[in-house]
């Protein structure tokens, strides 16, 4: 059950000292909490106060972290000052996406005051590669590279409690027509990835609505873009780009080829 903590986060305990943040019903974040530290995930759009939000959950120092550098990913991060992103994603395309103005229009899109969106500091992104842990004290996370959604997507990896954080890499609403997204071909190879987890019986959580990442819908995920990507060999799609199979479908990958 999610708690709203002030106008603009609610919260929900998924596991031990584990959180999923919920702003404004725009995105997720994830506070992870060992011993000495804490690890969020990802910042939202940045409305509101993050910061505030998550040192109401722990005392522990807050490393900061993002699946991807997309703006409703990275929005909040400059409250907490330097933030750690896949080296991958640290390329013109992302960092132009990631401006404050494009944040801010984001929220203005949801319905949510524009204002909601304080003047963010100058922030810097210190990068991450495959493979890299970070140790919270009791509990290490690592992290590994899945190139799909963008470039640089990773997923956080909790082995202690058997969590995947997947950010936007494999969701029901699958978006791989932005740009920086990577072909439906990489995709699939990242995506092999996250099912061989979540078959092992590890639970997975994305970056948008409930956050919960069914394993069918991620296989159902995966299918379509096989089929997809089938069709396109046959030469039966009319469009290089749109919504499949529909746009209104419960499970659909938008996408678009070069």
């Amino acid at each position: 059950m999610s708690n709203p903590v002030d106008s603009l986060h609610t919260v929900e305990e998924i596991a031990p000292h584990t959180w999923r943040i919920d702003e404004a019903g725009m995105a997720n974040c994830y506070l992870l909490e060992g011993s000495d530290a804490a690890l969020l995930i990802d910042t939202a759009c940045g409305a509101g106060d993050l910061r505030a939000c998550a040192e109401r959950l722990t005392n522990k120092p807050i490393l900061t972290a993002v699946t991807h550098r997309h703006p409703d990913h990275v929005g909040g991060a400059w409250r907490f000052g330097d933030y750690y992103a896949c080296a991958d994603d640290c390329r013109p395309v992302y960092s132009f996406l990631c401006r404050p103005f494009v944040c801010r229009a984001l929220v203005r899109r949801a319905g949510r005051p524009e204002s909601a969106c304080a003047r963010p500091k100058r922030v810097g992104v210190l990068p991450i590669r495959d493979g890299h842990v970070f140790m919270l004290g009791g509990r290490s996370i690592l992290v590994r590279a899945i190139p799909g959604h963008t470039r640089g997507s990773v997923v956080f990896i909790d082995s202690l409690e058997k969590l995947i954080f997947t950010g936007d890499d494999i969701n029901p609403n699958l978006w791989m027509h932005l740009p920086g997204c990577t072909s439906l071909e990489t995709w699939c190879a990242g995506a092999d990835r996250l099912l061989s987890l979540m078959d092992e019986g590890y639970t997975a959580w994305n970056g948008h609505g409930n956050g919960r990442q069914g394993r069918e819908q991620a296989h159902e995920t995966k299918r379509l873009v096989l089929e997809l990507l089938e069709k396109r060999k046959r030469g039966e799609l009319r469009s290089r780009r749109g919504s499949y199979p529909s746009e209104d479908a419960e499970i659909v990958v938008r996408y678009r080829f070069r």
